[in-house]
């Protein structure tokens, strides 16, 4: 019995050797596959035939770690090009490989999700990132698009939640976030009438991000739709001292409230100060503009000139020529003044109020959320 063992080690070791040898040959040929298949789609690709490229693709049955990635970067230069349709079978075809390590699966779903989400197919994406949170104890990526899909959607409830979701899982701060949505609450009861309800989210928003100008603002509305001026110009003027660009959101509010109590000299001299701390040539401008419109300064004129040429500022040089004219009997002046007048207003009405400062994109009137990139706060 034990010769006969002796006799069956060299057969049994011969097996194991010719199957582990086909293992190796059948490997070495898939790979060589593999890499033909690689070479042919990128070719189909240069050739501007995406189609035939996909099929090449996506037609080989063995996925590794490596070609995953490949796929990856297809599937999202497809999304790039515009070419969505392409880019979700691509990252389809992943998600469905049992194969795949739970790493690149988790990748794949991203990328799904952001196909989703740049065809418009916001519920789809909403789901996919739902179930990557979910699965992959939140996901931050998946939050960030998740949160953007509640901003498009103006569904600020949700935007809260998965916000303070990411917050917990993460440790990030959210809190200047946050407390914008509770404020974009705030205005829908406003403009239903809920005042109580805008008081609630006023004060979850202070809760939430106690250094908040635009809860500074919003509590200037509530003052003011209570028929109390001087409450509603103190917080609009605190907003103001902390962040000079506001101005261009509340000077009609700061104007109308400083009228109701019969005290434009005060808004005049308060403008006046920040302009002399901030040196904002914004700040110029206004001040220049209620010079000229309510006449407070005894010398208005000269008043303007001085800060006009300390901050030199188109729009001021407007008013300061408004104002000359105003004092000039010679019919030859008047008529350069008014040239001079027409081609400043002409050369204004080419221009924008402000810019955000992200992504540089222009706009007339002053948003907290940049409507271009979605970045709040970053409109000036």
């Amino acid at each position: 019995m034990l010769e006969l063992l002796f006799l069956l080690l060299p057969l049994a070791f011969l097996s194991g050797w010719q199957t582990a040898k086909k293992r190796y040959t059948r490997a070495q040929s898939q790979k060589r596959q593999l890499s033909d298949n690689l070479v042919k789609g990128i070719n189909f690709l240069l050739d501007e035939q995406p189609d035939k490229a996909l099929e090449v693709f996506l037609s080989h049955p063995e996925i590794d770690e490596y070609t995953a990635e490949t796929y990856l970067l297809l599937g999202n230069m497809f999304r790039n090009r515009g070419e969505v349709d392409r880019a979700l079978r691509v990252h389809q075809n992943l998600i469905s490989r049992p194969s795949l390590a739970k790493e690149q699966k988790v990748a794949a779903m991203l990328a799904y999700g952001e196909d989703f989400f740049a065809a418009g197919m916001l519920d789809r994406a909403e789901g996919v990132f739902n179930e990557l949170i979910k699965n992959n104890s939140g996901d931050m990526q998946a939050c960030g698009t998740l949160r953007s899909i509640y901003e498009q959607l103006q569904d600020w409830d949700k935007a809260i939640e998965v916000s303070l979701c990411a917050e917990k899982q993460t440790g990030t701060d959210h809190s200047r976030i946050i407390a914008h949505y509770y404020c974009e609450l705030a205005e829908q009861e406003f403009d239903k009438g809920n005042i109580h309800l805008v008081e609630e989210y006023i004060k979850s928003a202070q809760k939430s991000h106690k250094k908040s100008n635009r809860v500074l603002v919003l509590q200037g509305d509530l003052e003011s739709r209570k028929n109390k001026p001087g409450a509603a110009l103190k917080y609009y003027q605190k907003a103001v001292n902390n962040d000079s660009r506001l101005v261009g959101l509340l000077d009609k509010k700061l104007i109308e409230a400083t009228r109701q109590l019969g005290d434009i000299e005060n808004l005049c001299d308060f403008l006046k100060k920040l302009l002399g701390k901030t040196e904002d040539q914004k700040i110029l401008e206004y001040w220049a503009g209620l010079t000229l419109r309510y006449g407070q300064d005894k010398h208005p004129a000269e008043a303007l000139e001085e800060e006009v040429k300390k901050y030199p500022s188109t729009r001021a040089l407007l008013d300061l020529i408004k104002l000359w004219k105003l004092n000039q009997e010679s019919a030859l002046s008047l008529q350069r003044l008014d040239l001079l007048e027409q081609v400043l207003e002409q050369h204004l009405k080419t221009q924008t109020e402000f810019q955000c400062h992200h992504c540089g994109y222009k706009m007339n009137d002053f948003l907290w959320r940049c409507p271009a990139c979605h970045h709040w706060d970053t409109v000036a």
